[in-house]
């Protein structure tokens, strides 16, 4: 009989999800310096200074990841198909015992590389690869050395998959297989795909459900809270309709549809209210530019350095640069602190292009300092909904196939001009009058 080494006898009282249980292996990454340090990461950057409750943590949140991609792991592990089963491992045996291990430690490491404040400086200081790349570092660092040679002395639940690396397993599933293969251009096996689905996945993504729960309660806007145990419930392991037979995905029972249109609207709500809220866009837009005037993506190639700067250490040279001119970044950190002079966040007609901007500032002789403007590369609808749902009489169907509901849902990112207050009158009228 295999040792079940999942038994955990410890525990930490989270504000989501109640009792997170955890054992002596992931509590020896959860009290290494890198998991601590995300106790002073902020999970949605400088929002706080809009939405006042939004103080929460990368600490908190992937405690919560760990918990709901376990119960998912442990769903989909039980409710299995016919035409599925041999692909996925029995409950008990090594096999699933290994890939729990991985998966729950993967989700502990998942957002190690995090910049201070999370995202809101993550392209011009981490560059394409972003914070998956610096996750990997942390985790090959000597900081999780001591964790990784524990878990390696312990063989009982090894004994039938030695050719496993599980540190290996653990790199790729957190950080899931598009940036995997951008950054060692090595691709998954379709069990692995799976694995890493239940964290890092488009729409069902462990880390995806926590995140829109928890930011949702902590900034008190409801529209992020939906029926995820439902959700959860109705996974299912499924051959894909696009890839053929042989080719499995994670998706989802047809009793679990209303759920997923509930996360989706519930996406789209926290975007429009959060994520992509006007005033939160301009403080994040002065905190990014902070951050560029006062480091440097070589600096952030250093693992000492990085993981000695915190939102701590941001905030309190913010206060220190707001009071001296002549400190780099000393605008942009009034504009913060002192919540004075800050630009004006702007979304963008979807016709209008960085063309047309140009033209703009040029016709209007601003300085590059008076405006600024960020445009995203967005995806088709029927992209993210290509996950199969399992209908009556064992057929499989595409999920935009069966929700109307969730292909009217906008998918769409708004593009973003930032202006400073002595010109934003002028650019709103010219807005306001704009066609393509």
């Amino acid at each position: 009989m295999v040792k079940d080494f999942l038994h955990a006898d410890k525990k930490i009282f989270d504000s989501v999800h109640g009792f997170i249980p955890f054992d002596e292996f992931e509590k020896e990454l959860i009290d290494s310096i890198p998991f601590q340090r995300l106790h002073y990461i902020h999970q949605l950057g400088i929002a706080y200074l809009v939405y006042p409750g939004a103080t929460h943590t990368r600490f908190e949140h992937s405690l919560g990841v760990m918990l709901l991609a376990s119960l998912m792991f442990d769903k989909i592990c039980k409710s299995v198909r016919p035409d599925v089963f041999h692909f996925v491992p029995r409950k008990g045996s090594s096999e699933f015992l290994y890939w729990r291990r991985v998966l729950r430690m993967a989700a502990l490491c998942h957002d190690l590389g995090h910049l201070p404040f999370s995202h809101v400086a993550e392209k011009d200081l981490l560059g394409k690869s972003g914070h998956e790349e610096m996750t990997l570092k942390v985790i090959d660092s000597k900081y999780l050395k001591p964790v990784w040679d524990k878990l390696r002395a312990a063989p009982s639940y090894l004994e039938d998959v030695t050719e496993r690396d599980i540190v290996e397993d653990i790199k790729k599933i957190s950080v899931g297989e598009a940036k995997w293969k951008q950054i060692t251009g090595k691709s998954f096996t379709p069990w692995e795909r799976i694995v890493s689905d239940v964290i890092t996945g488009d729409f069902f993504g462990a880390d995806r459900i926590d995140y829109l729960l928890r930011d949702a309660k902590s900034t008190g806007v409801a529209f992020g809270l939906f029926d995820y145990h439902q959700l959860i419930e109705m996974l299912r392991i499924l051959p894909s309709v696009d890839r053929g037979a042989d080719e499995l995905q994670l998706g989802i029972d047809e009793n679990g549809i209303e759920s997923c249109e509930a996360l989706l609207l519930a996406r789209h709500f926290m975007h429009r209210r959060i994520y992509q809220y006007s005033s939160v866009k301009a403080y994040n837009f002065h905190l990014r530019r902070y951050m560029k005037a006062n480091f440097t993506p070589k600096m952030m190639e250093d693992l000492e350095t990085f993981l000695s700067i915190s939102d701590t250490d941001v905030i309190s040279s913010l206060n220190k640069a707001a009071k001296d001119p002549k400190m780099a970044g000393h605008f942009d950190a009034q504009c913060v602190i002192y919540r004075q002079h800050r630009f004006r966040a702007i979304a963008l007609p979807d016709s209008m292009t960085e063309k047309d901007l140009k033209n703009y500032e040029a016709e209007n002789k601003l300085k590059d300092t008076d405006i600024d403007w960020e445009f995203h590369v967005n995806e088709a609808p029927s992209e993210r909904l290509n996950f199969p749902v399992s209908r009556k009489h064992v057929l499989i169907q595409k999920a935009c196939n069966c929700s109307d509901l969730l292909l009217k849902v906008p998918s769409r990112k708004s593009n973003w001009v930032y202006i400073s207050p002595e010109h934003d009158y002028d650019l709103v009228s010219f807005l306001s009058n704009w066609h393509s």
